[in-house]
């Protein structure tokens, strides 16, 4: 497969943060909304689309290790409440074993719109009282660049999908103007490094013969049906993930790591990309994984 590397230029608010599965999941209706049957055998086969999340352009996440292997040389001990508003670090000091220069990155503002349901029929709120709710959007001020690891076959077709998700919105309340962007195919960034470790950029699933061990949050995904699916039961199965900044030890080096899983129903198949793209990086100090 192919490194795909892209820059973001968001033109609007977001109603869904741009995750990697979410994206993937969009990616793939484009593809099956077009009659190409691509992703039709997903589930049974090596993938040939790994999607990450957006984020702040030069940077990824911080590694999710324990506090005391982002000490620098000179350190005794960590600032651990510094290290935990530290989310991101550039992808060259990661690559480089940096730990130490993780920074805190404002490039995000979150906010809640005030909507209310409307009838389409008569043009006016249904029942006596005004209902009124909230709805959560961010707003990306600076650009983003996302990753992509895509079979060259399909390579041409996942960027002009891509554009098409940009153009006619991301994610919920897209139609309404909500999560448009542009892109623009960029040179690839990540070195190749020679090291076992790996960083996730998007939600995986560590169910792979290759890790040996690992570090991560969990982050459950609560996935939802759209198109005529989502019309009786909307709600996939929930599926417990690594979320994004996990690392992985790895057998063999390798350019992605994870697995992917049935999260539909008997009535309504679904898949789940459970894969991220792996970011190869140097720890200088090893022992401050505490393995046995």
């Amino acid at each position: 497969m192919e490194f795909l590397t892209l820059k973001i230029r968001p033109l609007s608010p977001f109603g869904t943060p741009p995750k990697g599965d979410t994206i993937f999941g969009q990616i793939v209706a484009y593809f099956f909304l077009d009659k190409d049957h691509t992703f039709e055998n997903y589930l049974n086969e090596a993938p040939k689309l790994i999607v990450s999340e957006m984020m702040p352009y030069g940077y990824v996440y911080k590694p999710n290790l324990p506090l005391d292997c982002f000490k620098s040389n000179n350190d005794q001990e960590v600032d651990k409440k510094d290290i935990r508003k530290r989310e991101f670090i550039s992808l060259e000091n990661l690559q480089n074993g940096k730990l130490h220069l993780c920074e805190k990155i404002d490039f995000i503002n979150e906010f809640v719109t005030i909507k209310n349901s409307i009838n389409r029929t008569t043009f006016t709120t249904d029942g006596g009282d005004f209902a009124p709710y909230g709805v959560e959007e961010k707003t990306f001020f600076k650009e983003l660049w996302m990753f992509a690891l895509v079979e060259k076959s399909i390579k041409k077709k996942v960027i002009t999908t891509i554009e098409q998700i940009g153009k006619h919105g991301f994610g919920k309340d897209g139609n309404l103007g909500k999560g448009n962007f542009d892109i623009e195919v960029i040179e690839n960034k990540i070195d190749d490094v020679d090291t076992q470790y790996a960083l996730s950029i998007s939600p995986t699933i560590l169910k792979d013969k290759n890790i040996i061990n690992s570090w991560y949050e969990p982050f459950t995904r609560f996935g939802k049906y759209g198109l005529a699916d989502a019309h009786t039961n909307a709600f996939k199965k929930p599926t417990i993930m690594a979320d994004s900044g996990s690392v992985v030890l790895l057998k063999e080096k390798k350019q992605y790591f994870g697995n992917c899983v049935d999260n539909g129903l008997k009535d309504k198949p679904s898949f789940l990309q459970g894969y991220s793209i792996a970011i190869p990086f140097t720890i200088k100090d090893e022992s401050c994984l505490n393995i046995d």
